[in-house]
């Protein structure tokens, strides 16, 4: 499996694609930082918000995007055939590709995260503590983590319409249900606004929901919207042809 991820791994340096989402996921770190400088409006609670709130929308639809993009990948370079032509279970290269996008999303999410703790802790070292950076720390990468676990619905999205403008679109609207959903309690039927309210909470408690009841029930339709994709891909893996 090792061998299946690096190789993935290759495949994803040499995507353009790439560097596009990681300039992309700094925008929210420059328009608040760069607006907090101009403005003189220095807070570190409200500058660690404002970066955490506006990522937090728009990170789920990269991570959307490209997924399904770099499955999309295989079949618009024709390579599909030649893909699945290794001696290795068709489940276990789709596994292997997630795993390699797993990886290198949650490294440039955390090149993110600690250009941004840093540029607070430089900004704000008199009032802001080592404690109060790890505290920050920990909402922001369980969200990123979180997060990355959608790619398998991504990737069947791909794999079961094999159009990346039927990707580009479901990640984009996550964007606006995200917004509409996220200040409701039934926001637990939609993964990234789950996700948003689940890892806010450690930050600010007054932002997450209301008793265990509805983490519990979020966490399991998160959990069965993860299963389904896998299997359905796993199915999916079954079929003698993917071209």
């Amino acid at each position: 499996m090792s061998m299946l991820v690096k190789n993935e791994l290759m495949k994803l340096k040499r995507l353009k694609m790439v560097y596009v989402i990681l300039v992309i996921s700094f925008i929210p770190y420059v328009v608040n930082t760069g607006g907090m400088l101009v403005t003189g409006a220095m807070d570190p609670d409200n500058y660690y918000f404002f970066v955490f709130n506006q990522y937090a929308i728009l990170f789920p639809a990269l991570v959307f995007i490209f997924s399904g993009f770099f499955f999309y990948t295989e079949f618009q370079n024709g390579t599909t055939l030649n893909w699945i032509s290794y001696p290795f279970h068709n489940f276990r290269l789709m596994f292997s590709k997630m795993a390699a996008t797993f990886l290198l999303l949650l490294g440039t999410s955390l090149i993110n995260h600690v250009i941004h703790l840093i540029t607070l802790w430089i900004l704000f070292r008199t009032e802001t503590g080592f404690p109060d950076i790890l505290s920050r720390f920990f909402p922001s990468f369980l969200f990123t983590v979180l997060t990355l676990l959608v790619i398998p619905i991504a990737a069947l999205l791909a794999f079961a319409t094999r159009n990346i403008l039927s990707v580009v679109i479901a990640g984009l609207g996550s964007i606006f249900i995200t917004t509409v959903l996220l200040g409701a309690d039934f926001s637990i039927v939609f993964p990234f606004s789950f996700i948003y309210r689940v890892t806010i909470q450690f930050y600010d408690a007054a932002m997450g929901y209301e008793g265990t009841q509805l983490v519990f029930w979020g966490g399991l339709l998160l959990f069965v919207y993860i299963s389904l994709s896998l299997f359905g891909l796993y199915k999916y893996s079954q079929k003698a042809r993917m071209s």
